[in-house]
């Protein structure tokens, strides 16, 4: 070995001592594990939990991107972030914040509460699956639906969340209400939906009353428990009523409506209902039409 070689030798050599020597003054003590995340990162009963430090960023988890990958399934730390959130979009799918398994409507909200009296849970799950008395309605019917996690008007502003209420169902032209607003470029007489987040409760909406000879003043309260307000009298009819008919009957002539009198539904909403008030198909009540004689019409 020539003298040249040595010497480079010894220089490597002792380049290595004081790198490895600088380098030791930040690892972990002798049988340490170096720790990037905090205790309890995977634990959601901790307050270090990463959903909880996600939340405190604004939802934004592109730091996450740096390390784990742009699709978070492992990156150059080789870990995925996908072991756990296996569904389409790993962790910006909608479920990772709010809703379940079965779908993204709360519960859970995104404070994790469950019960129907917070606001954040309130009536979802009634509306997007339906129940007895009609067919469920899509997100988009209330919310604008973002594609992606990041969209404007998503996570970049405070709750509550937006309700513009611009689905067709939201906005069926039903009637002569007075809550009516003039839309030039339609011709046309068109509702104001509208969500209150002070008193939680939905107006002028066509599937609580805004209708001919509906109660257009009826305003459910989204986070009410009790299940009065989805019983027949609220959006059309008076719950007053001695009979069940009686109660489904909207305004008549009478009452300052144009219905007719008679309280045999069946007679003319035969494809809605039967005599005993039973839904032969619930899928044409609350769709935005109007059935009569079984044929579907605007209002």
């Amino acid at each position: 070995m020539n003298t040249l070689v040595v010497g480079f030798v010894i220089v490597f050599m002792a380049l290595c001592v004081i790198g490895c020597t600088e380098l030791k003054k930040d690892l972990p003590p002798t049988g340490g594990t170096l720790a990037v995340h905090r205790s309890g990162w995977t634990d959601s009963t901790s307050s270090n939990f990463h959903g909880t430090a996600i939340r405190n960023a604004n939802w934004d988890m592109m730091s996450c991107q740096t390390c784990h990958g742009s699709k978070y399934d492992g990156g150059i730390v080789n870990v995925s972030c996908r072991t756990c959130h296996n569904q389409s979009a790993g962790p910006e799918h909608c479920t990772t914040c709010h809703g379940s398994s079965n779908n993204a409507a709360p519960p859970r909200d995104i404070d994790g509460n469950i019960s129907t009296t917070f606001r954040g849970v309130g009536a979802h799950q009634k509306h997007l699956i339906g129940g007895s008395i009609s067919d469920g309605v899509a997100c988009s019917e209330c919310h604008s639906v973002p594609p992606s996690v990041y969209t404007p008007g998503h996570v970049d502003s405070p709750l509550p969340a937006e309700v513009p209420m611009e689905g067709y169902v939201a906005t069926t032209v039903s009637n002569e209400s007075t809550t009516v607003d003039w839309d030039s470029s339609l011709a046309v007489f068109t509702p104001l939906p509208s969500y209150s987040p002070v008193s939680a409760t939905c107006s002028n909406t066509y599937c609580h009353g805004n209708f001919k000879n509906g109660n257009t003043s009826f305003a459910p309260v989204w986070n009410d428990a009790t299940g009065t307000q989805a019983a027949c009298g609220t959006c059309h009819g008076d719950t007053s009523r001695a009979t069940l008919a009686e109660r489904a009957r909207p305004k008549t002539a009478a009452e300052g409506g144009t219905h007719p009198s008679s309280t045999a539904c069946s007679a003319c909403h035969g494809d809605v209902v039967n005599a005993s008030l039973s839904f032969v198909n619930k899928s044409k009540h609350i769709n935005g039409k109007l059935n009569v004689f079984g044929q579907e019409r605007d209002f």
